[in-house]
Formats: C-alpha cells, sequence, structure tokens
C-alpha cells in the first residue's frame, strides 16, 4: 500500500498542485500553464530510459533510490517560496519530482509483476488502485485544505506553501521508511544478465521500430495524442477558474474549497466514472463503447461554460458541476487505457505499453501548454470554455480514427 500511495504523491504534486501553487504565487495565467505542462515532460520521455530501468540494478534497488530523490526534492521545495527566484527555483525542484516519479513508476510496475504471481496481481490490484487514490485525495484535496489554511492563519501564500510541501515532504519520507523496511526482497528481482552496449540499444531499437511498423499505427498515434484534446487545455484552467476574483471572471473560491471540490469531490466522481467505464466495457467491448466514452468524456464539459457565464454562489452547484464533468471524463478515460493496452498488445507488450503512456503525456502536455495563451487571446473564461467545447470535435476526429486502427481485432470486440 506504501508503494502505490507513493507512486501517486508526487505525480499529483507536479501534474495537479503546481498548479494551485502557481496561480497563488501570482503567476500569469499563459506562463503558469505552459510551465506547468511542461513539468510533465518526464513522464513523456520517460519511454526513453525504461529499458534501462530493467537491464540495471534491481527494481526495488531503483524504488528506493527514487522515493528518497522526490522526498528530499519535496523538503527543500518547502524553501522555495521564499528565495528571490522561487519560479526557477520551485520548477527545478518540481522537474527533480518529475524525472525520479516517471523513473518511480517504471521500476514499481515492474517490480508488482515480478513480486506476485498472476493470481496476487488479480487480487491486490484493487488494493493497489485504491492507495494510488487515497494518495490523488492527500494531494489534490488535502495538501490544497492545509495550504489554504496554513496561509490564513500563520502569515500569508509563501509560508501555507511551505508548511504544505512540508508535510509532502513528511509524508513521503515517513513512505520511504515503509519501504526500506519493508518492500520484500523477491528472487526473481534481479539483475539482469550483463549485455553489451550494442545488444542493448539494438533492443531498444527493435522494440520502437516494431511498435511504429504495427498495422494501423497512424491510427492509433493520432487516437493516444488527440482523443484529450478539449480535456487536456480544460484541465490547467478549471483550478485558476474556481480561484480568479469574481471580477475578473472567476468564482473566488478559497484555496481550502478548490481542495474540497476539486481535490475530494471531483476525484471521487472520477474514481466511480472509472469503475462504471470498465464494468461497461467488461460487459460490451472496447469497440461497442468508445463512442458512448467519448461522449461521455465531452459533452460534460459544457458545465464549465454554465460556471463561467452564471457565476453561481452556491458552493453546491459549482461542486455538483465539477463532479458531472469529473464523472464523465473518469468513464471516457476508462476506454482510453483499455485502448492503450489494445495497442501494446504483441511482442514487446512492456516497452510498447511504456511508448503509449508517453504519448499519452505528450497529448496532456501539449495542449496544456497553449491553455493559458487561448484564454488570454480569448479574452476570458466563458469563451475559453466555448473554445473547450469546440475543441472536442478534435475528439470526437481522434474516436473516428481509433475505430480504423481496430480491423479484426478479437481485443476490441
Amino acid at each position: 500500500m506504501f508503494l502505490y500511495f507513493a507512486e501517486g504523491l508526487p505525480n499529483v504534486i507536479v501534474s495537479n498542485a503546481s498548479v494551485a501553487f502557481y496561480t497563488t504565487m501570482g503567476m500569469s495565467l499563459p506562463e503558469m500553464a505552459r510551465l506547468t505542462s511542461l513539468l510533465y515532460l518526464p513522464w513523456a520521455l520517460k519511454a526513453l530510459w525504461s529499458p534501462a530501468v530493467e537491464a540495471l540494478g534491481t527494481r526495488r534497488g531503483w524504488i528506493l533510490f527514487c522515493i528518497s530523490s522526490f522526498s528530499l526534492a519535496f523538503l527543500l521545495l518547502a524553501f522555495a517560496p521564499f528565495t528571490s527566484n522561487w519560479a526557477l527555483v520551485s520548477a527545478g525542484l518540481f522537474w527533480i519530482v518529475g524525472f525520479s516519479s516517471a523513473t518511480f513508476d517504471i521500476a514499481a510496475d515492474g517490480f508488482y509483476m515480478c513480486a506476485l504471481d498472476e493470481k496476487s496481481q488479480a487480487f491486490f490490484v484493487g488494493i493497489r488502485n485504491s492507495f494510488y487514490r487515497l494518495a490523488v485525495l492527500f494531494a489534490q484535496g488535502g495538501l490544497l485544505v492545509f495550504a489554504g489554511y496554513a496561509a490564513r492563519e500563520f502569515g500569508g501564500v509563501r509560508v501555507g506553501w511551505a508548511l504544505a510541501f512540508g508535510l509532502c515532504a513528511l509524508t513521503s519520507f515517513v513512505c520511504a521508511a515503509m519501504l526500506f523496511g519493508f518492500l520484500p526482497k523477491p528472487d526473481s528481482d534481479r539483475k539482469a544478465e550483463p549485455k553489451s552496449a550494442g545488444e542493448f540499444l539494438s533492443e531498444t531499437a527493435g522494440a520502437f521500430s516494431s511498435f511504429f511498423a504495427r498495422r494501423g499505427i497512424f491510427y492509433i498515434l493520432f487516437f493516444i495524442l488527440f482523443y484529450r484534446f478539449a480535456e487536456s487545455q480544460l484541465v490547467k484552467i478549471v483550478q485558476p477558474f474556481l480561484l480568479a476574483a469574481r471580477a475578473d471572471g472567476g468564482l473566488e473560491l478559497s484555496l481550502e474549497s478548490v481542495g474540497l471540490v476539486y481535490g475530494v469531490a471531483a476525484p471521487i466522481a472520477l474514481f466511480g466514472g472509472g469503475i462504471l467505464g470498465g464494468i461497461a466495457i467488461s460487459r460490451k467491448s472496447l469497440k461497442s463503447m468508445l463512442w458512448t466514452m467519448a461522449l461521455f468524456m465531452n459533452v460534460p464539459n459544457i458545465v464549465y461554460v454554465y460556471l463561467a457565464f452564471a457565476q453561481p454562489q452556491s458552493i453546491f452547484i459549482i461542486s455538483a458541476a465539477v463532479v458531472v464533468e469529473q464523472f464523465g471524463y473518469g468513464f471516457g478515460f476508462a476506454g482510453y487505457m483499455m485502448y492503450l493496452i489494445f495497442a501494446s498488445r504483441g511482442g514487446h507488450k512492456t516497452s510498447h505499453y511504456a511508448i503509449c503512456t508517453a504519448f499519452m503525456a505528450l497529448g496532456l502536455m501539449l495542449p496544456g501548454a497553449i491553455s493559458g495563451d487561448m484564454q488570454a487571446y480569448l479574452g476570458g473564461y466563458v469563451n475559453f470554455f466555448l473554445w473547450v467545447l469546440a475543441g472536442t470535435l478534435v475528439s470526437f476526429l481522434a474516436t473516428a480514427a481509433a475505430y480504423k486502427s481496430f480491423g479484426n481485432s478479437d481485443f476490441a470486440k
């Protein structure tokens, strides 16, 4: 349980909490969107060094090294708000967290498969996902609530975030201590047989070449990159929108309220949508459900047009709207993740899946990077959310492309 809580914590801090951090520290929306999108680069590149994690050392050793690295980076982040170049210093530390976390992902997933037999893997998959989701609730919800409370009670935004990152470091160090003490040492987790540089490069090149040579690769890549085109822009602007003053078109919620709405209620809805999406695919098929899932992913984005236009005061109405959108996203995302498994089938499954997740990260990072500029160019939140709705057409084109790649595959039926 500590392994997957520790896996989720840095991922959510970099991808989500950083948005609230830079927004409340006064960074402009376009700068924040570009910077926080670039922070996701390690997950887009991790396929490049995943073979090295498999070939060098043990997975347990990589896990312990990585959690030590990002725990220390969290501790240093507690001091970053007080430095003169706080944006540059914090970005560098977030990148350390990101590269350590992306490498941790590779090692943890490999460790799970080598430490447990198939029956045990199936038994623990729910527990594994639950503790990852618990990390999401902590980092996306509890940490924001704590940062807002500490800022109000102990001297401002900088102090609030310093204490929040300190709490994050303490939590991470506790996880590290538990993993150092209790993480098993399975016989199957051993150093790989030494290989020459030529053999290593040849195997890596073979994995990449076989992936890009597969049937329908253009359609596969188009779907992976653009299925979340609208959502990838939306996710960077939602928190600033919730925090922005009403005079600027926002909803002017406190950081604590954003933590409760977007950090607690939203992840629960996302989790519920994901579970129901998985059940729907298992009972029918990926191919029969994908259009429905694309609709669930994109149509609920209209709630943000309403929120930006009406600017309701009721926290219940705001929460209900966010919950509807996040439930739809969770349902639609289940189809996306199942498609990645479909696209990774055949030889080199592990490497192919890593490549797919790298393109998945690019599909999140690139549209997100332009979202702040689009909001500024369009002149406000109402027009931006209308732009997001228009962007759903790209997502539907990507869904049509996915059907071109299915062919006669039994997996998708």
